[in-house]
């Protein structure tokens, strides 16, 4: 017996329906798309302005560095190194969700690719040698190795860390004993550096608005009133000085990770 009023679907449609419904997960695809490039806070640039080759000639100065790569620069201050940073996209993926009444739903979204250069100077400021770094693991042990001898944080007074409003996390400031800490709404902490025994990192806050900003885990020996893992997110002079700050306050056999 045929019900009244139903219509019949054209039989590319119920095929690709039922191979959605088949592998339970929808459907997807990657799509070409215009390329984009965005520095570190979002900004979208052109990728004439991201050539690196210049670096390669002898005698550059920090300051055409500074220059030509402005629309990378994490603003990171060390006359020893330049740190750029990006995210770049040439590729989208689609998806089909198969509703149960309301049909079929799509969307498309771009994949965004992180990349880093690591620009290092001689005490006459001229170009020593380039890193180009896109594995973030990697990223981070370098810049341990850099920072290990960047000239020591001066804390003759507490120093303020710009950490992401966006977190739980409202403030974080380094003093010669103790990391203070305040969270919204519930009782802060003073960690001493001391007991922390490893730093995890868990990438960006967002690949495509805001690669700049990225965010770490500070894991402790002893629990605190955060907890025994307090996670953190800041811009790059941030986490440069925390790194600093670990290098020079924390414990010696402290994992890098």
């Amino acid at each position: 017996m045929k019900l009244s009023g139903a219509r019949k679907a054209p039989p590319y449609l119920a095929i690709a329906i039922l191979l959605c419904v088949w592998s339970l997960a929808g459907c997807a695809g990657a799509t070409r798309l215009p390329a984009r490039s965005r520095g570190p806070a979002g900004e979208t640039f052109q990728k004439k302005e991201m050539d690196l080759t210049f670096l390669d000639q002898s005698g550059i100065q920090r300051e055409e560095v500074q220059q030509r790569l402005a629309a990378i620069d994490t603003a990171y201050a060390n006359p020893r190194l330049f740190w750029g940073r990006w995210s770049d996209s040439k590729w989208g993926y689609w998806w089909i969700a198969v509703a149960t009444q309301a049909g079929a739903v799509g969307d498309a979204k771009r994949i965004w690719h992180i990349h880093n250069v690591l620009v290092t100077f001689d005490e006459e400021g001229v170009v020593q040698k380039k890193m180009l770094i896109d594995d973030e693991k990697a990223l981070w042990r370098e810049l341990h190795v850099q920072l290990t001898n960047a000239s020591p944080l001066d804390l003759s007074q507490p120093l303020a860390l710009n950490v992401a409003q966006s977190m739980w996390l409202t403030s974080m400031t380094l003093t010669a004993d103790s990391v203070q800490m305040t969270r919204r709404s519930r009782k802060g902490a003073d960690i001493s550096p001391l007991h922390i025994v490893r730093i995890s990192h868990n990438g960006a806050l967002d690949k495509g608005s805001s690669v700049g900003t990225t965010c770490h885990t500070l894991h402790l020996s002893e629990k605190s009133p955060m907890g025994k893992r307090i996670r953190f997110c800041g811009d790059a002079p941030t986490i440069a000085s925390m790194f600093q700050y670990l290098s020079q306050y924390g414990r010696r056999d402290m994992l890098w990770e």
